[in-house]
């Protein structure tokens, strides 16, 4: 995490600046003369408007900070650190989410003056609300800011000299900021610049922080440079998994490494960065007891390496089995897919924004989860999320599940008339699964809805006035059908505001991490473990039903598993490999088994034993002195199918 040098200004934006903040006598850097021009041009603010507090209602910031909680816990200690060492000079301290909304705040004695600037939790400081500030702007430069007095955009902030930092988390995405702000400061902009030193190594602490514990039970090195002085929190962090890929890493990391982006490291093999494998660092460090000195391979720096071997052997932490009534947030649904994250980022940035959203992917990849999602994450999430499949209801019902009826507007109709999903939605989110399959009519009436905001229920004298985030999910290839005049094109350009695309599961890089967590939380009271063999099925599968079907094959694996342990005969038949499905073909019509053919003695006497209880499978069971999981297991591995089951 660096410090931003100071940026010459585009010849274009030196004439708006002149244009725009001549009264202002400043000749701000690049950074804030691009945000003032976004102020301007993009987000349409006024600099001289009169202040405006932008805080949410004390129920919202009790979710808020719900939902935010792991962040907080952990963030807690930096955020007290800071506050120690500058509260008493007269700094408030601020820590945002990536939304710039504050989760926490520490004010100085006499706190009046700073809460009516608004530096209290549950305020809105993103940048398109409020223009140029510290925590808006940091977060949408990514880097830490000094944006002093009159370098705010609006003229109700000019008394601020904010000192921020971003937080980024282990897969390089923001996670918020860190913010010191002092009140009325005389002195020039430079006098905050020790103090901004101070935020920045804060939140680089948070970051390791959170860092360690993501990754507590993963193998994780640290490299720390030799031939510089290296501050405080200079150390860079990496979390491996079984095969020495990079799965996580502290800021530090990514900026040494010169991959500020973030997912370009994640998937790098270790033997790319240091002259060793994981195996000969356990070998080097005496399996983690010393530290190590080794030149990285890609600038040739002496590091100091470090190994931390967890004490589970590397497996994933259980992850706790959810309410029933629970859902998995954005960050969960993302798991440790670069891919995903980046366009979980991008969600989170037009959330509350107004911009319908458009799920596309495969049958099973979650598009309902990530709608519930999105919806949970807004501030909508206390408005009822109410979803329709346009695929699942007749289309004689589609129109009025959607629009809805009043009492005697039919002959037949409900005597207290019916509201429809539009009009149900209210106040909260609309989701539209499979858009796709809604009929061309029905797309008229939609579009019409949309534009208007407003509809008009068969039997209503006056329409309804609708305020709705809209979002919608396909599998199918939507531009195909337009082209096809299958689709209207405008209803598309309404509902594609944002496009998330959600890979399929053969796509997505973390499928060894999620087939562990979704194992793990299928059964809280036992130690299930994956047979190598098994794991390698698992990885090696195409998946056409994607995590759904994964899910499920994982619940029909538990259920036969002994033990705890899941072995390739627990896994469906689907999963298993060309070979196993092949060798299953050839059974024959009265059930001779594979084994049996080729005179298998356990076949024999497994076969012998259920035409013995006329294919009773407890009482064969019983005989054979096994249990019924084991039978079945048995069966299946020797292609054993009861005449009743074959047609």
């Amino acid at each position: 995490m660096t410090l931003h040098s100071a940026q010459p200004i585009p010849s274009e934006l030196a004439a708006f600046v002149n244009d725009h903040f001549s009264g202002r006598g400043l000749k701000p850097d690049g950074v804030i003369a691009q945000s003032w021009y976004r102020s301007v041009v993009e987000h349409r603010l006024d600099p001289g408007a009169a202040s405006r507090k932008n805080i949410l209602s004390a129920e919202d910031i009790r979710r808020h900070q719900e939902q935010h909680q792991q962040y907080l816990s952990i963030a807690s200690q930096g955020v007290s650190g800071l506050a120690r060492r500058v509260v008493p000079a007269g700094f408030a301290v601020l820590l945002s989410d990536e939304r710039g909304i504050t989760l926490d705040s520490r004010l100085p004695d006499q706190p009046d003056i700073y809460t009516q600037s608004g530096l209290v939790v549950g305020a809105q400081w993103e940048e398109s609300v409020v223009g140029t500030n510290g925590i808006g702007t940091t977060l949408a430069a990514a880097q830490p800011l000094i944006i002093h007095r009159e370098e705010h955009f609006l003229a109700s902030n000019f008394g601020l000299s904010c000192s921020v930092a971003p937080i980024f988390d282990a897969q390089g995405l923001l996670r918020g900021c860190l913010n010191a702000t002092c009140m009325n400061s005389a002195g020039p902009r430079e006098s905050q610049y020790l103090t901004l030193q101070l935020v920045i190594m804060y939140a680089r602490l948070i970051e390791n922080a959170h860092f360690r514990q993501s990754y507590r039970d993963r193998l994780t090195l640290s490299l720390k440079p030799l031939d510089e002085i290296a501050d405080l929190a200079n150390e860079q962090l990496l979390a491996l998994d079984e095969s020495g890929r990079i799965i996580g890493a502290n800021r530090a990391a990514f900026v040494a490494l010169d991959l500020a982006e973030g997912p370009a490291l994640l998937g790098t093999v270790i033997d790319r960065l240091l002259p060793t494998t994981v195996d000969e660092l356990l070998k080097l460090t005496n399996g983690g007891a010393q530290g190590v000195r080794l030149r990285g391979l890609r600038d040739e720096a002496l590091l100091e390496v470090g190994l931390r071997i967890p004490s589970q052997q590397h497996r994933p932490r259980p992850v706790a089995r959810p309410a029933p009534d629970a859902h998995p947030d954005l960050q969960q649904l993302a798991g440790l897919d670069p891919q995903l994250q980046q366009s979980v980022h991008r969600v989170r940035k037009v959330i509350d924004k107004g911009i319908p959203i458009l799920i596309t992917g495969e049958t099973g990849t979650g598009k309902e989860a990530f709608a519930r999602a999105i919806h949970h994450a807004s501030l909508r999430r206390a408005g009822p999320f109410v979803a329709l499949n346009c695929a699942a209801i007749p289309e004689t019902l589609i129109e009025s599940e959607l629009f809805g009826y009043r009492a005697g507007s039919f002959t037949g109709a409900n005597r207290k008339g019916m509201k429809g999903k539009l009009e149900l939605a209210n106040g909260g989110t609309l989701f539209l699964d499979e858009i796709g399959d809604m009929p061309a009519h029905l797309q008229t009436r939609l579009l019409r809805v949309l534009a208007e905001r407003e509809i008009a229920p068969l039997g209503a004298e006056v329409p309804v006035a609708l305020d709705i985030q809209v979002i919608s999910a396909t599998h199918q290839d939507l531009p195909t059908m337009i082209g096809e005049k299958r689709f209207r094109e405008d209803l598309f350009y309404r509902l594609a505001g944002m496009n998330l695309a959600l890979p399929a599961l053969r796509e997505r890089s973390d499928r060894a991490a999620l087939i562990e967590q979704l194992l793990a939380a299928q059964d809280e009271t036992r130690a299930l473990r994956l047979k190598a063999d098994a794991r390698q099925c698992l990885l090696d599968y195409h998946w056409p039903g994607n995590i759904r079907q994964l899910l499920n094959s994982l619940r029909y694996a538990v259920a036969l598993a002994e033990n705890g342990v899941i072995d390739l005969d627990c896994l469906p038949s689907e999963v298993l490999a060309p070979q196993r499905l092949s060798l299953s073909a050839n059974t024959t019509p009265l059930a001779v088994s594979l084994g049996e053919q080729l005179g298998d003695e356990e076949s024999r006497r497994l076969l012998a034993t259920l035409r013995q209880h006329r294919w009773n499978i407890s009482a064969a069971a019983t005989d054979l002195g096994i249990s019924r999981s084991t039978l079945y297991r048995k069966m299946k591995k020797h292609g054993v199918v009861a005449p009743n089951d074959q047609f």
